[in-house]
């Protein structure tokens, strides 16, 4: 009988720290921050999901803007090519906000993928914040003759950027009886490397108000 007692006792006991354990993790789930939006904001810190949304809508700004879509036309008779495609130089995101641990290389990447899926541009990874040392490293290969001289990357075939991008973020407060508003702004500047001239520009804003609680913001 005791035996039994000890055996549903601990049944019991194991039922219940079972159950706090799924209730502990219960609200925590995966989702797509792609496709899903929650709305999330806070007063420092900018979140993944607005720098995905401004990400998307200035690409797709950039590659409809009739300044730049007269460019592209231009540059293919320059070129000689209907297919010619120009190389864009994206300098790393200017952070010039009051979070000093914000992580804009994160939207530096994201314009990094839109403008390749767009096709309009070629993204260069040999100068600019795309550069990379395993560029370099490959081209080093001449000399070693392990490797088969015909396939390796001859000198003087990079090609330099005709576009530069350049992104930046910057955010404003204001607080009033117990309120405060925030606001980000988001900034790109698309220029000509030849002439110097901007031919697009991109600004968008992305603002909360927040009320002050009992322990502060």
């Amino acid at each position: 009988m005791n035996a039994r007692i000890l055996i549903l006792g601990l049944s019991a006991g194991a039922a219940m720290l079972f159950a706090a354990c799924s209730s502990s993790g219960g609200n925590t789930r995966i989702y797509d921050p792609a496709t899903t939006k929650t709305g999330l904001r806070q007063v420092g810190a900018v979140s993944s999901e607005e720098m995905r949304e401004v990400t998307i809508a200035a690409v797709e700004g950039a590659m409809t803007n009739a300044k730049f879509i007269s460019f592209l036309k231009k540059y293919k008779q320059e070129m000689g090519d209907d297919d010619a495609i120009p190389v864009l130089k994206l300098d790393k995101t200017i952070n010039d906000t009051d979070d000093p641990d914000l992580n804009t290389s994160e939207i530096t990447d994201m314009l990094f993928e839109e403008l390749l899926n767009a096709g309009k541009v070629d993204v260069t990874m040999a100068e600019g914040a795309g550069r990379t040392q395993a560029i370099a490293a490959s081209r080093d290969l001449e000399y070693d003759e392990n490797f088969d001289q015909s396939t390796v990357a001859k000198r003087g075939t990079l090609q330099a950027a005709r576009l530069v991008l350049r992104p930046k973020v910057t955010s404003n407060s204001v607080s009033d009886d117990g309120k405060r508003a925030v606001t980000r702004t988001f900034s790109l500047e698309m220029a000509d490397v030849q002439t110097g001239l901007v031919m697009w520009k991109f600004t968008k804003q992305l603002a909360f108000m927040k009320k002050k609680s009992s322990v502060g913001w």
